[in-house]
């Protein structure tokens, strides 16, 4: 069974009771966390000050001048702030607050295996 966690117009948030992952669908991104990695990407999101790095990266080459590493040297997301504002209100619930599992205990952010 698949539980909805949250959704924009670009994206959605569900749990997989299958393999117990937390998926989060962004454009052509795919992230499968655990219950563990999930409030960490979540807050590491959040945390991204969107104006601020368009700033700082004004003269790269690239389109979208917001990067974020994967932790794989050779793959980075690219996001304007616009994308980023939609993902951060993703990753936000109806009230305003962090969609977090409350009882679950932060972990470093790390990406797991594509689970099926």
């Amino acid at each position: 069974m698949i539980h909805l966690i949250g959704k924009t117009a670009n994206g959605k948030i569900f749990k997989c009771d299958k393999c117990s992952a937390i998926h989060v669908e962004f454009k052509n991104l795919g992230f499968n966390l655990s219950e563990k990695q999930f409030p960490s990407f979540a807050e590491s999101i959040l945390d991204l000050d969107g104006a601020e790095w368009e700033k700082r990266n004004k003269d790269s080459y690239f389109s979208r001048k917001i990067l974020i590493p994967t932790g794989h040297n050779t793959i980075n997301i690219l996001l304007n702030n616009q994308e980023l504002n939609e993902l951060k209100e993703l990753l936000t619930d109806r009230t305003g607050t962090k969609v977090v599992f409350r009882d679950i205990s932060k972990d470093n952010f790390l990406f797991p295996s594509f689970c099926n």
